[in-house]
């Protein structure tokens, strides 16, 4: 296979380190809009593996820049930011590759993404959105637990973070802009009768989780995220889902941050004039920030992402907990990444090896992650030492239950 590689940052790193690994490989295509920042890496990787590996300027904002790198290629990964979404896209149906991607830049635009479906069933070619971590592995998650029951209450995504980071200053594990932007959008959630609703302000429902130790208790919030416009009309209808919501535990320092970015209008994506200079007020922010992949070595604690699934499966009421769990220390004396682009760039690369091995062979169309069965991919994360665990509780049914 060729493979293409768009966007080098942390996760587009790891989805590159990972693919090199692999023996049906033959050419890694690497492509970013500046390479200087990844040279070391991309040296370093090249020294590890027989795999061929090109390296390109690509400018995933403009289709002509990305059908340069695309053709003859099996399949895209664009690990760059979601804002370029569309456009890789349409290089990808140019060039008849298989494209997979990380998250979307909202609800409306996951949709749109997926409104594409029949020309891309048309061009014979499979575009699965959202298929990282969170969004990703949870969506699977989900669908792994929603096969175990015969019925569905709610599906509840959740993912915590207990560490501490050696920086003094505003930071986030993923893309800082991806982080700004959903946090501060309003949340979304889904109800079998209203389908996808919004919550009226960001930092909604505050309310403590307990997640698997080491971990233990956190505060969480709802969030916007992908899973909730997805989960109830792609997996939830069919078992009678009433409820579906995405939250987030957040450090009280990091939500005070963003509330008074916002209040400053510093998370603004509108261009502004400042001294004669044009800026993007988030830009800034962003530009102060440190890259994700710069803090590898430097992140100390537990990350978890998981689906709670409440439902019922014969004459007992059954909840599910599907997560996997890593510890960013461990993760960076194995792989040099920290655990949170490492969860994130692992999944897609399992997606390729369904294309490799024929799991998903003709299946076309843009579909989101849980239209994936979710025991091969489950069983390649393991292989790459992506562990994932069930927690899981039972009781006698009672009118509550049933209601």
């Amino acid at each position: 296979m060729r493979v293409v590689v768009l966007g080098v940052g942390g996760v587009g790193q790891v989805c590159a380190a990972e693919l090199a690994k692999k023996s049906y490989v033959k050419t890694l295509i690497l492509g970013d809009i500046s390479i200087d920042y990844a040279e070391e890496f991309i040296n370093k990787l090249r020294s590890a593996t027989k795999t061929e590996i090109l390296v390109h300027r690509v400018d995933a904002s403009k289709v002509e820049s990305v059908v340069q790198v695309s053709r003859k290629a099996d399949v895209l990964i664009h690990a760059g930011l979601p804002d370029y979404n569309i456009p890789v896209m349409k290089a990808c149906l140019e060039t008849g590759t298989h494209y997979i991607d990380m998250a979307s830049n909202g609800p409306k635009w996951l949709l749109e993404q997926l409104d594409w479906d029949p020309i891309f069933k048309k061009r014979g070619i499979l575009g699965i959105m959202g298929i990282g971590c969170d969004p990703g592995f949870s969506n699977i998650a989900a669908r792994y637990a929603v096969d175990q029951m015969d019925s569905v209450q709610s599906i509840m995504i959740r993912d915590g973070d207990n560490s501490m980071v050696d920086y003094d200053g505003f930071c986030a594990y993923f893309s800082p802009q991806t982080a700004i932007k959903e946090c501060l959008a309003k949340p979304n959630y889904w109800t079998a009768d209203q389908g996808e609703q919004f919550f009226p302000d960001p930092f909604f429902n505050k309310e403590e989780f307990e997640f698997p130790e080491p971990i233990g208790w956190l505060d969480c919030y709802n969030v916007e995220h992908e899973e909730v416009t997805t989960l109830g009309e792609t997996i939830g209808k069919q078992k009678g889902c009433q409820y579906i919501d995405f939250k987030y535990a957040l450090h009280p320092d990091f939500v005070n941050t963003l509330k008074v970015l916002a209040y400053l209008g510093l998370d603004s994506d509108e261009m502004i004039e400042v001294n004669g200079v044009s800026v993007i007020p988030r830009d800034v922010v962003v530009t102060t920030m440190p890259k994700p992949a710069d803090l590898a070595g430097k992140i100390h604690g537990f990350s978890c992402v998981g689906a709670l699934v409440k439902g019922i499966q014969g004459d007992r009421s059954k909840e599910l907990y599907v997560y996997t769990l890593a510890n960013h220390d461990e993760v960076y004396k194995k792989t040099g990444f920290q655990a949170t682009v490492w969860q994130t760039g692992v999944p897609p690369v399992a997606a390729v090896e369904l294309i490799a091995t024929d799991v998903l062979k003709g299946k076309h169309g843009c579909i989101p992650p849980e239209l994936i069965d979710p025991i091969p991919f489950l069983t390649i994360l393991k292989t790459m030492g992506m562990e994932w665990h069930v927690i899981e509780k039972t009781g006698p049914i009672t009118k509550r239950n049933t209601a």
